[in-house]
Protein backbone atom coordinates (compact mmCIF):
# COMPACT_ATOMS: atom_id res chain seq x y z
CA UNK A 1 0.00 0.00 0.00
CA UNK A 2 1.30 3.17 -0.58
CA UNK A 3 0.07 6.75 1.25
CA UNK A 4 -1.38 9.45 -0.69
CA UNK A 5 -2.51 13.13 0.39
CA UNK A 6 -5.01 13.13 -2.25
CA UNK A 7 -7.67 16.61 -2.89
CA UNK A 8 -10.84 15.99 -3.41
CA UNK A 9 -12.28 18.96 -4.12
CA UNK A 10 -14.86 18.56 -6.58
CA UNK A 11 -14.37 14.89 -7.13
CA UNK A 12 -17.66 12.81 -7.08
CA UNK A 13 -17.76 9.93 -4.36
CA UNK A 14 -20.28 7.61 -3.42
CA UNK A 15 -21.15 5.66 -0.42
CA UNK A 16 -23.00 2.52 -0.17
CA UNK A 17 -24.50 2.49 3.23
CA UNK A 18 -26.57 4.41 5.58
CA UNK A 19 -25.23 3.54 9.07
CA UNK A 20 -22.72 5.13 10.95
CA UNK A 21 -20.02 3.25 9.86
CA UNK A 22 -20.89 5.43 6.52
CA UNK A 23 -21.17 8.32 8.50
CA UNK A 24 -18.15 8.34 10.05
CA UNK A 25 -16.23 7.70 6.63
CA UNK A 26 -18.68 11.00 5.43
CA UNK A 27 -17.59 13.06 8.11
CA UNK A 28 -13.80 12.51 7.71
CA UNK A 29 -14.64 13.73 4.24
CA UNK A 30 -17.23 16.53 4.93
CA UNK A 31 -14.23 19.87 4.61
CA UNK A 32 -12.43 18.22 1.78
CA UNK A 33 -15.28 19.84 -0.66
CA UNK A 34 -16.32 16.37 -2.87
CA UNK A 35 -19.95 15.67 -4.00
CA UNK A 36 -20.86 13.22 -1.84
CA UNK A 37 -23.45 10.80 -2.59
CA UNK A 38 -25.48 7.55 -0.41
CA UNK A 39 -27.26 4.98 -1.63
CA UNK A 40 -28.70 2.46 0.55
CA UNK A 41 -32.05 2.09 1.93
CA UNK A 42 -32.08 3.14 5.24
CA UNK A 43 -29.81 5.99 6.63
CA UNK A 44 -28.74 6.98 10.17
CA UNK A 45 -29.92 10.47 11.77
CA UNK A 46 -26.16 11.20 11.52
CA UNK A 47 -26.26 10.95 7.70
CA UNK A 48 -29.20 13.11 7.91
CA UNK A 49 -27.81 15.63 9.50
CA UNK A 50 -24.45 15.83 8.11
CA UNK A 51 -26.47 15.63 4.45
CA UNK A 52 -28.47 18.73 5.05
CA UNK A 53 -25.90 20.68 6.34
CA UNK A 54 -23.60 19.91 3.79
CA UNK A 55 -25.86 19.84 0.99
CA UNK A 56 -25.02 15.80 -0.15
CA UNK A 57 -27.13 13.43 -2.47
CA UNK A 58 -29.22 10.43 -1.06
CA UNK A 59 -30.60 8.27 -2.69
CA UNK A 60 -32.91 5.64 -0.92
CA UNK A 61 -32.62 2.19 -2.03
CA UNK A 62 -30.30 -0.68 -3.05
CA UNK A 63 -27.22 0.62 -4.45
CA UNK A 64 -26.11 -0.74 -8.41
CA UNK A 65 -23.06 -0.90 -10.20
CA UNK A 66 -24.15 2.22 -12.18
CA UNK A 67 -24.93 4.22 -9.06
CA UNK A 68 -20.72 4.52 -9.02
CA UNK A 69 -20.46 5.43 -12.53
CA UNK A 70 -17.81 7.89 -13.10
CA UNK A 71 -17.37 7.84 -9.14
CA UNK A 72 -13.60 9.08 -8.01
CA UNK A 73 -13.68 7.29 -4.89
CA UNK A 74 -16.02 4.60 -3.52
CA UNK A 75 -16.85 3.50 0.17
CA UNK A 76 -19.21 0.18 0.41
CA UNK A 77 -20.48 0.54 3.93
CA UNK A 78 -23.54 -1.29 3.83
CA UNK A 79 -24.23 -3.92 6.52
CA UNK A 80 -24.52 -7.15 4.54
CA UNK A 81 -20.99 -8.40 3.70
CA UNK A 82 -21.69 -10.02 0.38
CA UNK A 83 -23.12 -6.70 -0.65
CA UNK A 84 -20.37 -4.93 -0.54
CA UNK A 85 -18.21 -7.98 -2.14
CA UNK A 86 -19.99 -8.02 -4.92
CA UNK A 87 -20.07 -4.83 -5.28
CA UNK A 88 -16.37 -4.64 -5.11
CA UNK A 89 -16.10 -7.10 -7.80
CA UNK A 90 -18.32 -5.08 -10.51
CA UNK A 91 -16.33 -1.65 -9.70
CA UNK A 92 -13.76 -0.83 -12.19
CA UNK A 93 -10.22 -1.78 -11.27
CA UNK A 94 -9.33 2.42 -12.24
CA UNK A 95 -11.63 3.54 -9.29
CA UNK A 96 -10.39 4.31 -5.67
CA UNK A 97 -12.30 2.02 -3.51
CA UNK A 98 -12.53 1.50 -0.10
CA UNK A 99 -14.17 -1.37 1.56
CA UNK A 100 -14.39 -1.09 4.84
CA UNK A 101 -15.40 -4.65 6.45
CA UNK A 102 -12.86 -6.39 3.83
CA UNK A 103 -10.03 -4.09 3.06
CA UNK A 104 -8.51 -6.26 0.73
CA UNK A 105 -11.31 -6.15 -1.33
CA UNK A 106 -10.89 -2.83 -2.39
CA UNK A 107 -7.43 -0.45 -3.11
CA UNK A 108 -8.11 2.60 -0.30
CA UNK A 109 -7.83 2.46 3.26
CA UNK A 110 -8.59 5.41 5.69
CA UNK A 111 -5.62 5.80 7.68
CA UNK A 112 -5.81 7.45 11.46
CA UNK A 113 -5.12 10.79 10.91
CA UNK A 114 -4.90 14.59 12.83
CA UNK A 115 -4.55 17.37 12.04
CA UNK A 116 -3.21 20.74 13.19
CA UNK A 117 -3.54 23.38 10.64
CA UNK A 118 -1.57 22.89 7.26
CA UNK A 119 0.15 19.94 9.33
CA UNK A 120 -1.44 16.37 8.92
CA UNK A 121 -0.35 13.56 10.42
CA UNK A 122 -1.61 9.95 9.82
CA UNK A 123 -0.83 6.23 10.96
CA UNK A 124 -2.03 2.88 9.77
CA UNK A 125 -1.24 -0.35 10.08
CA UNK A 126 -2.50 -1.59 7.07
CA UNK A 127 -5.51 -3.65 9.32
CA UNK A 128 -3.15 -5.65 11.13
CA UNK A 129 -4.40 -4.36 14.05
CA UNK A 130 -6.80 -1.74 14.26
CA UNK A 131 -5.78 -1.37 18.33
CA UNK A 132 -2.44 -0.32 17.71
CA UNK A 133 -3.50 2.38 15.04
CA UNK A 134 -6.04 4.23 17.77
CA UNK A 135 -3.50 3.51 20.36
CA UNK A 136 -0.67 5.51 18.16
CA UNK A 137 -3.59 7.97 16.73
CA UNK A 138 -4.39 9.08 21.00
CA UNK A 139 -0.61 9.36 21.39
CA UNK A 140 0.09 11.46 18.66
CA UNK A 141 -3.05 13.82 19.32
CA UNK A 142 -0.97 14.37 22.65
CA UNK A 143 2.51 14.42 21.06
CA UNK A 144 1.15 17.40 18.24
CA UNK A 145 -1.17 19.47 20.58
CA UNK A 146 -3.17 22.37 18.94
CA UNK A 147 -0.14 24.73 19.28
CA UNK A 148 0.77 23.38 16.00
CA UNK A 149 -2.21 24.65 14.07
CA UNK A 150 -0.85 28.72 14.73
CA UNK A 151 2.39 27.45 14.37
CA UNK A 152 2.20 25.40 10.92
CA UNK A 153 0.60 28.81 9.16
CA UNK A 154 3.12 30.88 10.71
CA UNK A 155 5.64 28.55 8.83
CA UNK A 156 3.81 28.51 5.94
CA UNK A 157 3.94 32.62 5.99
CA UNK A 158 7.53 32.88 6.08
CA UNK A 159 8.07 29.92 3.19
CA UNK A 160 5.68 32.48 1.32
CA UNK A 161 7.76 35.34 2.32
CA UNK A 162 11.01 34.19 1.58
CA UNK A 163 10.10 32.70 -1.86
CA UNK A 164 9.19 37.01 -2.51
CA UNK A 165 12.38 38.07 -1.38
CA UNK A 166 15.77 38.58 -2.62
CA UNK A 167 17.69 35.84 -0.51
CA UNK A 168 20.02 33.81 -1.70
CA UNK A 169 18.94 30.08 -1.52
CA UNK A 170 21.87 28.83 0.62
CA UNK A 171 20.51 31.85 2.94
CA UNK A 172 16.99 31.17 2.25
CA UNK A 173 17.35 27.71 3.59
CA UNK A 174 19.16 28.68 7.08
CA UNK A 175 16.19 30.81 7.80
CA UNK A 176 13.63 27.52 7.27
CA UNK A 177 15.77 25.46 9.15
CA UNK A 178 15.98 28.30 11.61
CA UNK A 179 12.44 28.45 12.27
CA UNK A 180 12.02 24.69 12.58
CA UNK A 181 13.65 25.20 16.24
CA UNK A 182 11.07 24.72 18.94
CA UNK A 183 11.14 28.47 20.37
CA UNK A 184 9.17 29.37 17.56
CA UNK A 185 6.39 27.05 17.92
CA UNK A 186 6.06 28.56 21.48
CA UNK A 187 6.60 32.22 21.49
CA UNK A 188 4.85 34.35 18.87
CA UNK A 189 6.84 37.18 19.87
CA UNK A 190 9.74 34.97 18.53
CA UNK A 191 7.80 34.49 15.27
CA UNK A 192 6.66 38.01 14.92
CA UNK A 193 10.39 39.12 15.30
CA UNK A 194 11.62 36.86 12.26
CA UNK A 195 8.54 37.74 10.16
CA UNK A 196 9.55 41.55 10.86
CA UNK A 197 13.73 40.94 9.79
CA UNK A 198 11.68 39.20 6.89
CA UNK A 199 9.58 42.23 6.07
CA UNK A 200 13.12 44.21 5.96
CA UNK A 201 14.72 42.00 3.01
CA UNK A 202 14.10 43.89 -0.30
CA UNK A 203 11.55 41.69 -2.82
CA UNK A 204 13.52 39.12 -4.98
CA UNK A 205 14.53 41.07 -8.23
CA UNK A 206 14.75 38.23 -10.99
Amino acid sequence: MQPLIINLTGKKVVIAGGGRIAARKAQTLADQRAEITFVAPHFCEEILELSNAKNFSIIKRIAHPNDFAGAFLVILATNVRSANKALANQLSPNQLVCVVDESDEGNVSFPATIQRGHLQVAVTSNGASPKLTRKLKKELEKQFDHSWGAYSEFLLRCRKKLKELNVPLEERNKLLEEILDERYRLDKYDQEEILERLSKIGPFKG
